[in-house]
């Protein structure tokens, strides 16, 4: 959707399924936004990967995204650690402060940029545009064309969250699935990169390890 990145969609459709702040401390709904805004912290060069595969803020000119600001001065604040680990250890944390910190930032920016109204702590969103995001969505999922890799990150982060199930019929959610694995197994999609494929192993991977961990 023009005007949106992949985390802001995603946000939109945790909202449209429960339009409060608390939807994401649900676990799975937890990893996958944080990795999302990592992702976006990386691509505009604002953090990078230590040979040790550790996070470290890059001294750059250019300010973050404003609701990108919360994640940012977390990373800052911690120990360098690895993506995974880091997602692990804030979707496991108790209260949830750090998770819940970073997704009022985003709501925040929604609100102020006209895609959501809040009223009592209640986020309403355009029923029109989600309808719209998500038929883009699935319009790719059933194209013979190569999907766009936002349409791909959007899928990624429905998909291990498990809102795919929740917000399509389930034959509509079977066939986005599908098409997902043959994209991310498959190296004739020229528009989707390897970083994008590399985070939904990751991701993945991360979903598992927090979904069996102790409550």
């Amino acid at each position: 959707m023009k005007g949106l990145n992949y985390t802001q969609e995603f946000v939109l459709c945790v909202l449209n399924q429960k339009p409060k702040v608390s939807a994401f401390k649900e676990r799975k709904v937890a990893a996958c936004l944080l990795l999302s805004e990592i992702v976006e912290l990386l691509r505009d060069g604002t953090m990078a990967l230590t040979p040790a595969n550790r996070m470290v803020i890059a001294p750059v000119n250019k300010a973050p995204k404003d609701y990108l600001v919360p994640i940012t001065e977390d990373i800052k604040k911690s120990q360098p650690q690895s993506v995974n680990n880091y997602v692990r250890d804030a979707v496991l944390s108790v209260r949830k402060r750090r998770i819940t910190r970073i997704a009022q930032a985003v709501c925040d920016s929604l609100v102020k940029d006209g895609y959501l109204e809040e009223d009592h702590k209640t986020y309403y969103d355009n029923q029109t545009l989600t309808d719209r995001i998500l038929k883009e969505l699935y319009s790719d999922a059933v194209s013979k064309n190569e999907p766009s890799e936002q349409n791909s990150m959007l899928a990624i982060l429905l998909v291990n969250s498990g809102l795919i199930r929740q917000i399509f019929p389930k034959d509509e959610a079977q066939t986005v699935e599908r098409r997902l694995k043959e994209v991310m197994k498959s190296d004739q999609y020229h528009l989707i990169s390897d970083v994008t494929k590399r985070i939904n192993q990751d991701l993945m991977a991360i979903i598992e390890a927090v979904s069996f961990a102790k409550k």
